[in-house]
């Protein structure tokens, strides 16, 4: 994941097909900030961060995942998935998809629904 921070600054949008921000960050928002968090991450030079906003990157994590698992960059306020996963929490359905991320490093044999799985983890 590029620094976003320096992106947002040079005023690089963030890609195209980016997961929503705004679903991912809404709940975490201080009162009064701008819901739009998209379109400010789509057009950053028309929405200069106020002085003294946080770092754009201290809302971003990585998750580290083991056996050789890719990292995969997630916002910070990213639930424990050990914890999730023990808890059967469900996965929201605004959750970028799982599975075209993990794919590649399946076993064989794996069933190949995790999203299905995920989003409904107490049938699984």
């Amino acid at each position: 994941h590029p620094n976003i921070t320096e992106s947002y600054m040079k005023e690089k949008p963030i890609p195209k097909g980016h997961p929503t921000v705004a679903d991912m960050l809404i709940d975490y928002l201080p009162p009064g900030h701008p819901p739009n968090l998209d379109r400010m991450m789509h057009y950053p030079g028309q929405y200069p961060l106020p002085f003294g906003h946080p770092s754009l990157s201290t809302f971003v994590a990585v998750l580290d995942l083991p056996n050789g698992l890719p990292i995969i960059p997630v916002f910070s306020c990213h639930p424990d998935l050990d914890e999730s996963l023990r808890s059967q929490d469900k996965l929201p359905g605004s959750h970028p998809n799982v599975f075209p991320l993990l794919e590649e490093y399946l076993p064989p044999g794996h069933p190949t629904n995790l999203d299905e799985m995920l989003q409904d983890p107490i049938d699984y």
